[in-house]
């Protein structure tokens, strides 16, 4: 007796043990608590500079802070232990939610279930058998939907069930968090992302993994055509973009332009602008004024001898000023000619140059850009969408139908029919039962009249 009272006392706290978790898990508490821990980390995330190097942060933060930065993994807390951790617990109670919401479904699909809004008991003189065409008349186009029938001459049932498509908004909804939670978790583990620079005509063939630094091959090479930078009125960038072409075996497989927010998608690599980074000039255009007053264009370039057409001038560009003085914008230039020592000329947008009997202006100047790119993967892109997709139809049908069901049970005994009425109401449920209250005395007065 003794060993079996004992096992029974061990199956109980086993059973007392796992009900205190399923409680924790379908806990509306534990949601709350992690979705603030969630979103308190996701502040965290964006005040810490993200993917920064361990020598960076040693020497913008002091030891102390250093070391909890370490432990807490916050130079990558998308990608932190605790963070993937708590998206887990996260997934766990929604499951734990959603199975104990989806085991309810069925017998509110069928109008069974035993939860109400409200319920009243009335009694009335005629027997079920003529009640039921009574209440039958009254409630149809009160609920929308035709009643079933159930039961005999004494105790006599009616169920009215309407837009039983919304308990399926509570699924979906948890459903679809769930799935873009696993698509996030997708992403971080089998995709990646990492940066590119790659100079205006050149051809890009590696890029520099984030955070680790680790420098990888792309499938692919991209080819920088042109990067164009435009500015507002008061300098300050207004849009860069970066015309490519991507080359595999010597061939070009996909053409097109990288703007912010329009990147560049090729096999599941998506390609970003992300920034740019001014290397140097590309070209310097001016005009040289001759004797006649005939004018060549002349474009000098750097490490490059050009030789000004109908002359014995050499000139090479030296440097370029981009307008820090009252001359305007101009450039130094080394002039070249047999017999005579090199010079060097200054020549700006307000005050042109003279050499000898010629002049030479001032046109403008074409840095030279290298565009920043960022080389993304997210393999978990797909299913995120499908979350987004299940996560709006949730809501549609959480928000535009309101499920409703009303039993009326009927049971006839000594000349009197008693009648339970009780109904649910997702929305509404005040104005639900005064109705179908208002319905049924209206209805049975009439009759009795």
């Amino acid at each position: 007796m003794a060993g079996s009272q004992t096992s029974e006392t061990v199956a109980t706290d086993q059973r007392s043990i796992l009900s205190e978790i399923a409680s924790f898990f379908t806990s509306v508490k534990t949601t709350i608590t992690l979705l603030f821990l969630l979103a308190s980390a996701s502040i965290v995330g964006t005040l810490v500079p993200q993917d920064t190097s361990l020598d960076q942060l040693r020497q913008t933060a002091s030891p102390f802070m250093y070391r909890i930065m370490i432990i807490l993994d916050l130079p990558t807390v998308f990608r932190s232990w605790w963070f993937i951790l708590l998206l887990i617990l996260l997934s766990i109670n929604l499951l734990a939610c959603l199975i104990r919401r989806l085991s309810a479904i069925p017998a509110e699909w069928k109008g069974d279930s035993e939860k109400a809004s409200f319920r009243f008991v009335i009694s009335d003189p005629r027997p079920g058998s003529e009640l039921k065409g009574v209440f039958t008349s009254a409630l149809n186009r009160l609920l929308g939907a035709p009643s079933a029938v159930s039961g005999s001459e004494e105790e006599a049932g009616l169920v009215w069930v309407k837009h039983r498509v919304h308990l399926l908004g509570f699924p979906f909804i948890h459903a679809g968090i769930l799935v873009i939670l696993l698509g996030g978790l997708v992403g971080l583990f089998y995709g990646f992302r990492g940066n590119i620079q790659i100079e205006e005509g050149g051809v890009g063939k590696e890029f520099v993994l984030s955070p680790s630094g680790e420098v990888r091959p792309l499938p692919f090479q991209i080819a920088v055509d042109k990067f164009t930078l435009t500015r507002y009125a008061t300098g300050q960038p207004k849009e860069f973009r970066s015309d490519v072409r991507l080359i595999r075996d010597d061939k070009e497989v996909l053409k097109g332009s990288i703007l912010v927010n329009a990147p560049l998608t090729f096999e599941g690599i998506s390609l970003y602008q992300s920034d740019y980074r001014l290397l140097g000039i590309k070209e310097v255009s001016l005009i040289f004024v001759g004797q006649g007053g005939q004018q060549s264009d002349l474009k000098v370039r750097p490490r490059e001898t050009t030789v000004i057409p109908g002359t014995s001038y050499k000139v090479r560009l030296h440097s370029v000023d981009p307008g820090t003085t009252k001359k305007g914008q101009g450039a130094e230039i080394v002039v070249e000619r047999p017999g005579e020592e090199q010079q060097i000329v200054g020549v700006f947008r307000n005050e042109p140059a003279r050499l000898g009997d010629s002049e030479i202006r001032f046109v403008d100047y074409t840095p030279l850009y290298a565009t920043g790119l960022q080389v993304a993967r997210d393999p978990g892109a797909i299913v995120v969408w499908v979350g987004c997709g299940f996560l709006i139809l949730g809501f549609f049908l959480t928000l535009f139908t309101n499920h409703r069901s009303l039993t009326i049970a009927m049971q006839t005994r000594a000349g009197s029919t008693q009648i339970r009425v009780y109904g649910r109401s997702r929305r509404l449920r005040r104005e639900f039962r005064e109705a179908v209250e208002k319905r049924i005395r209206t209805s049975l007065s009439k009759k009795e009249k």
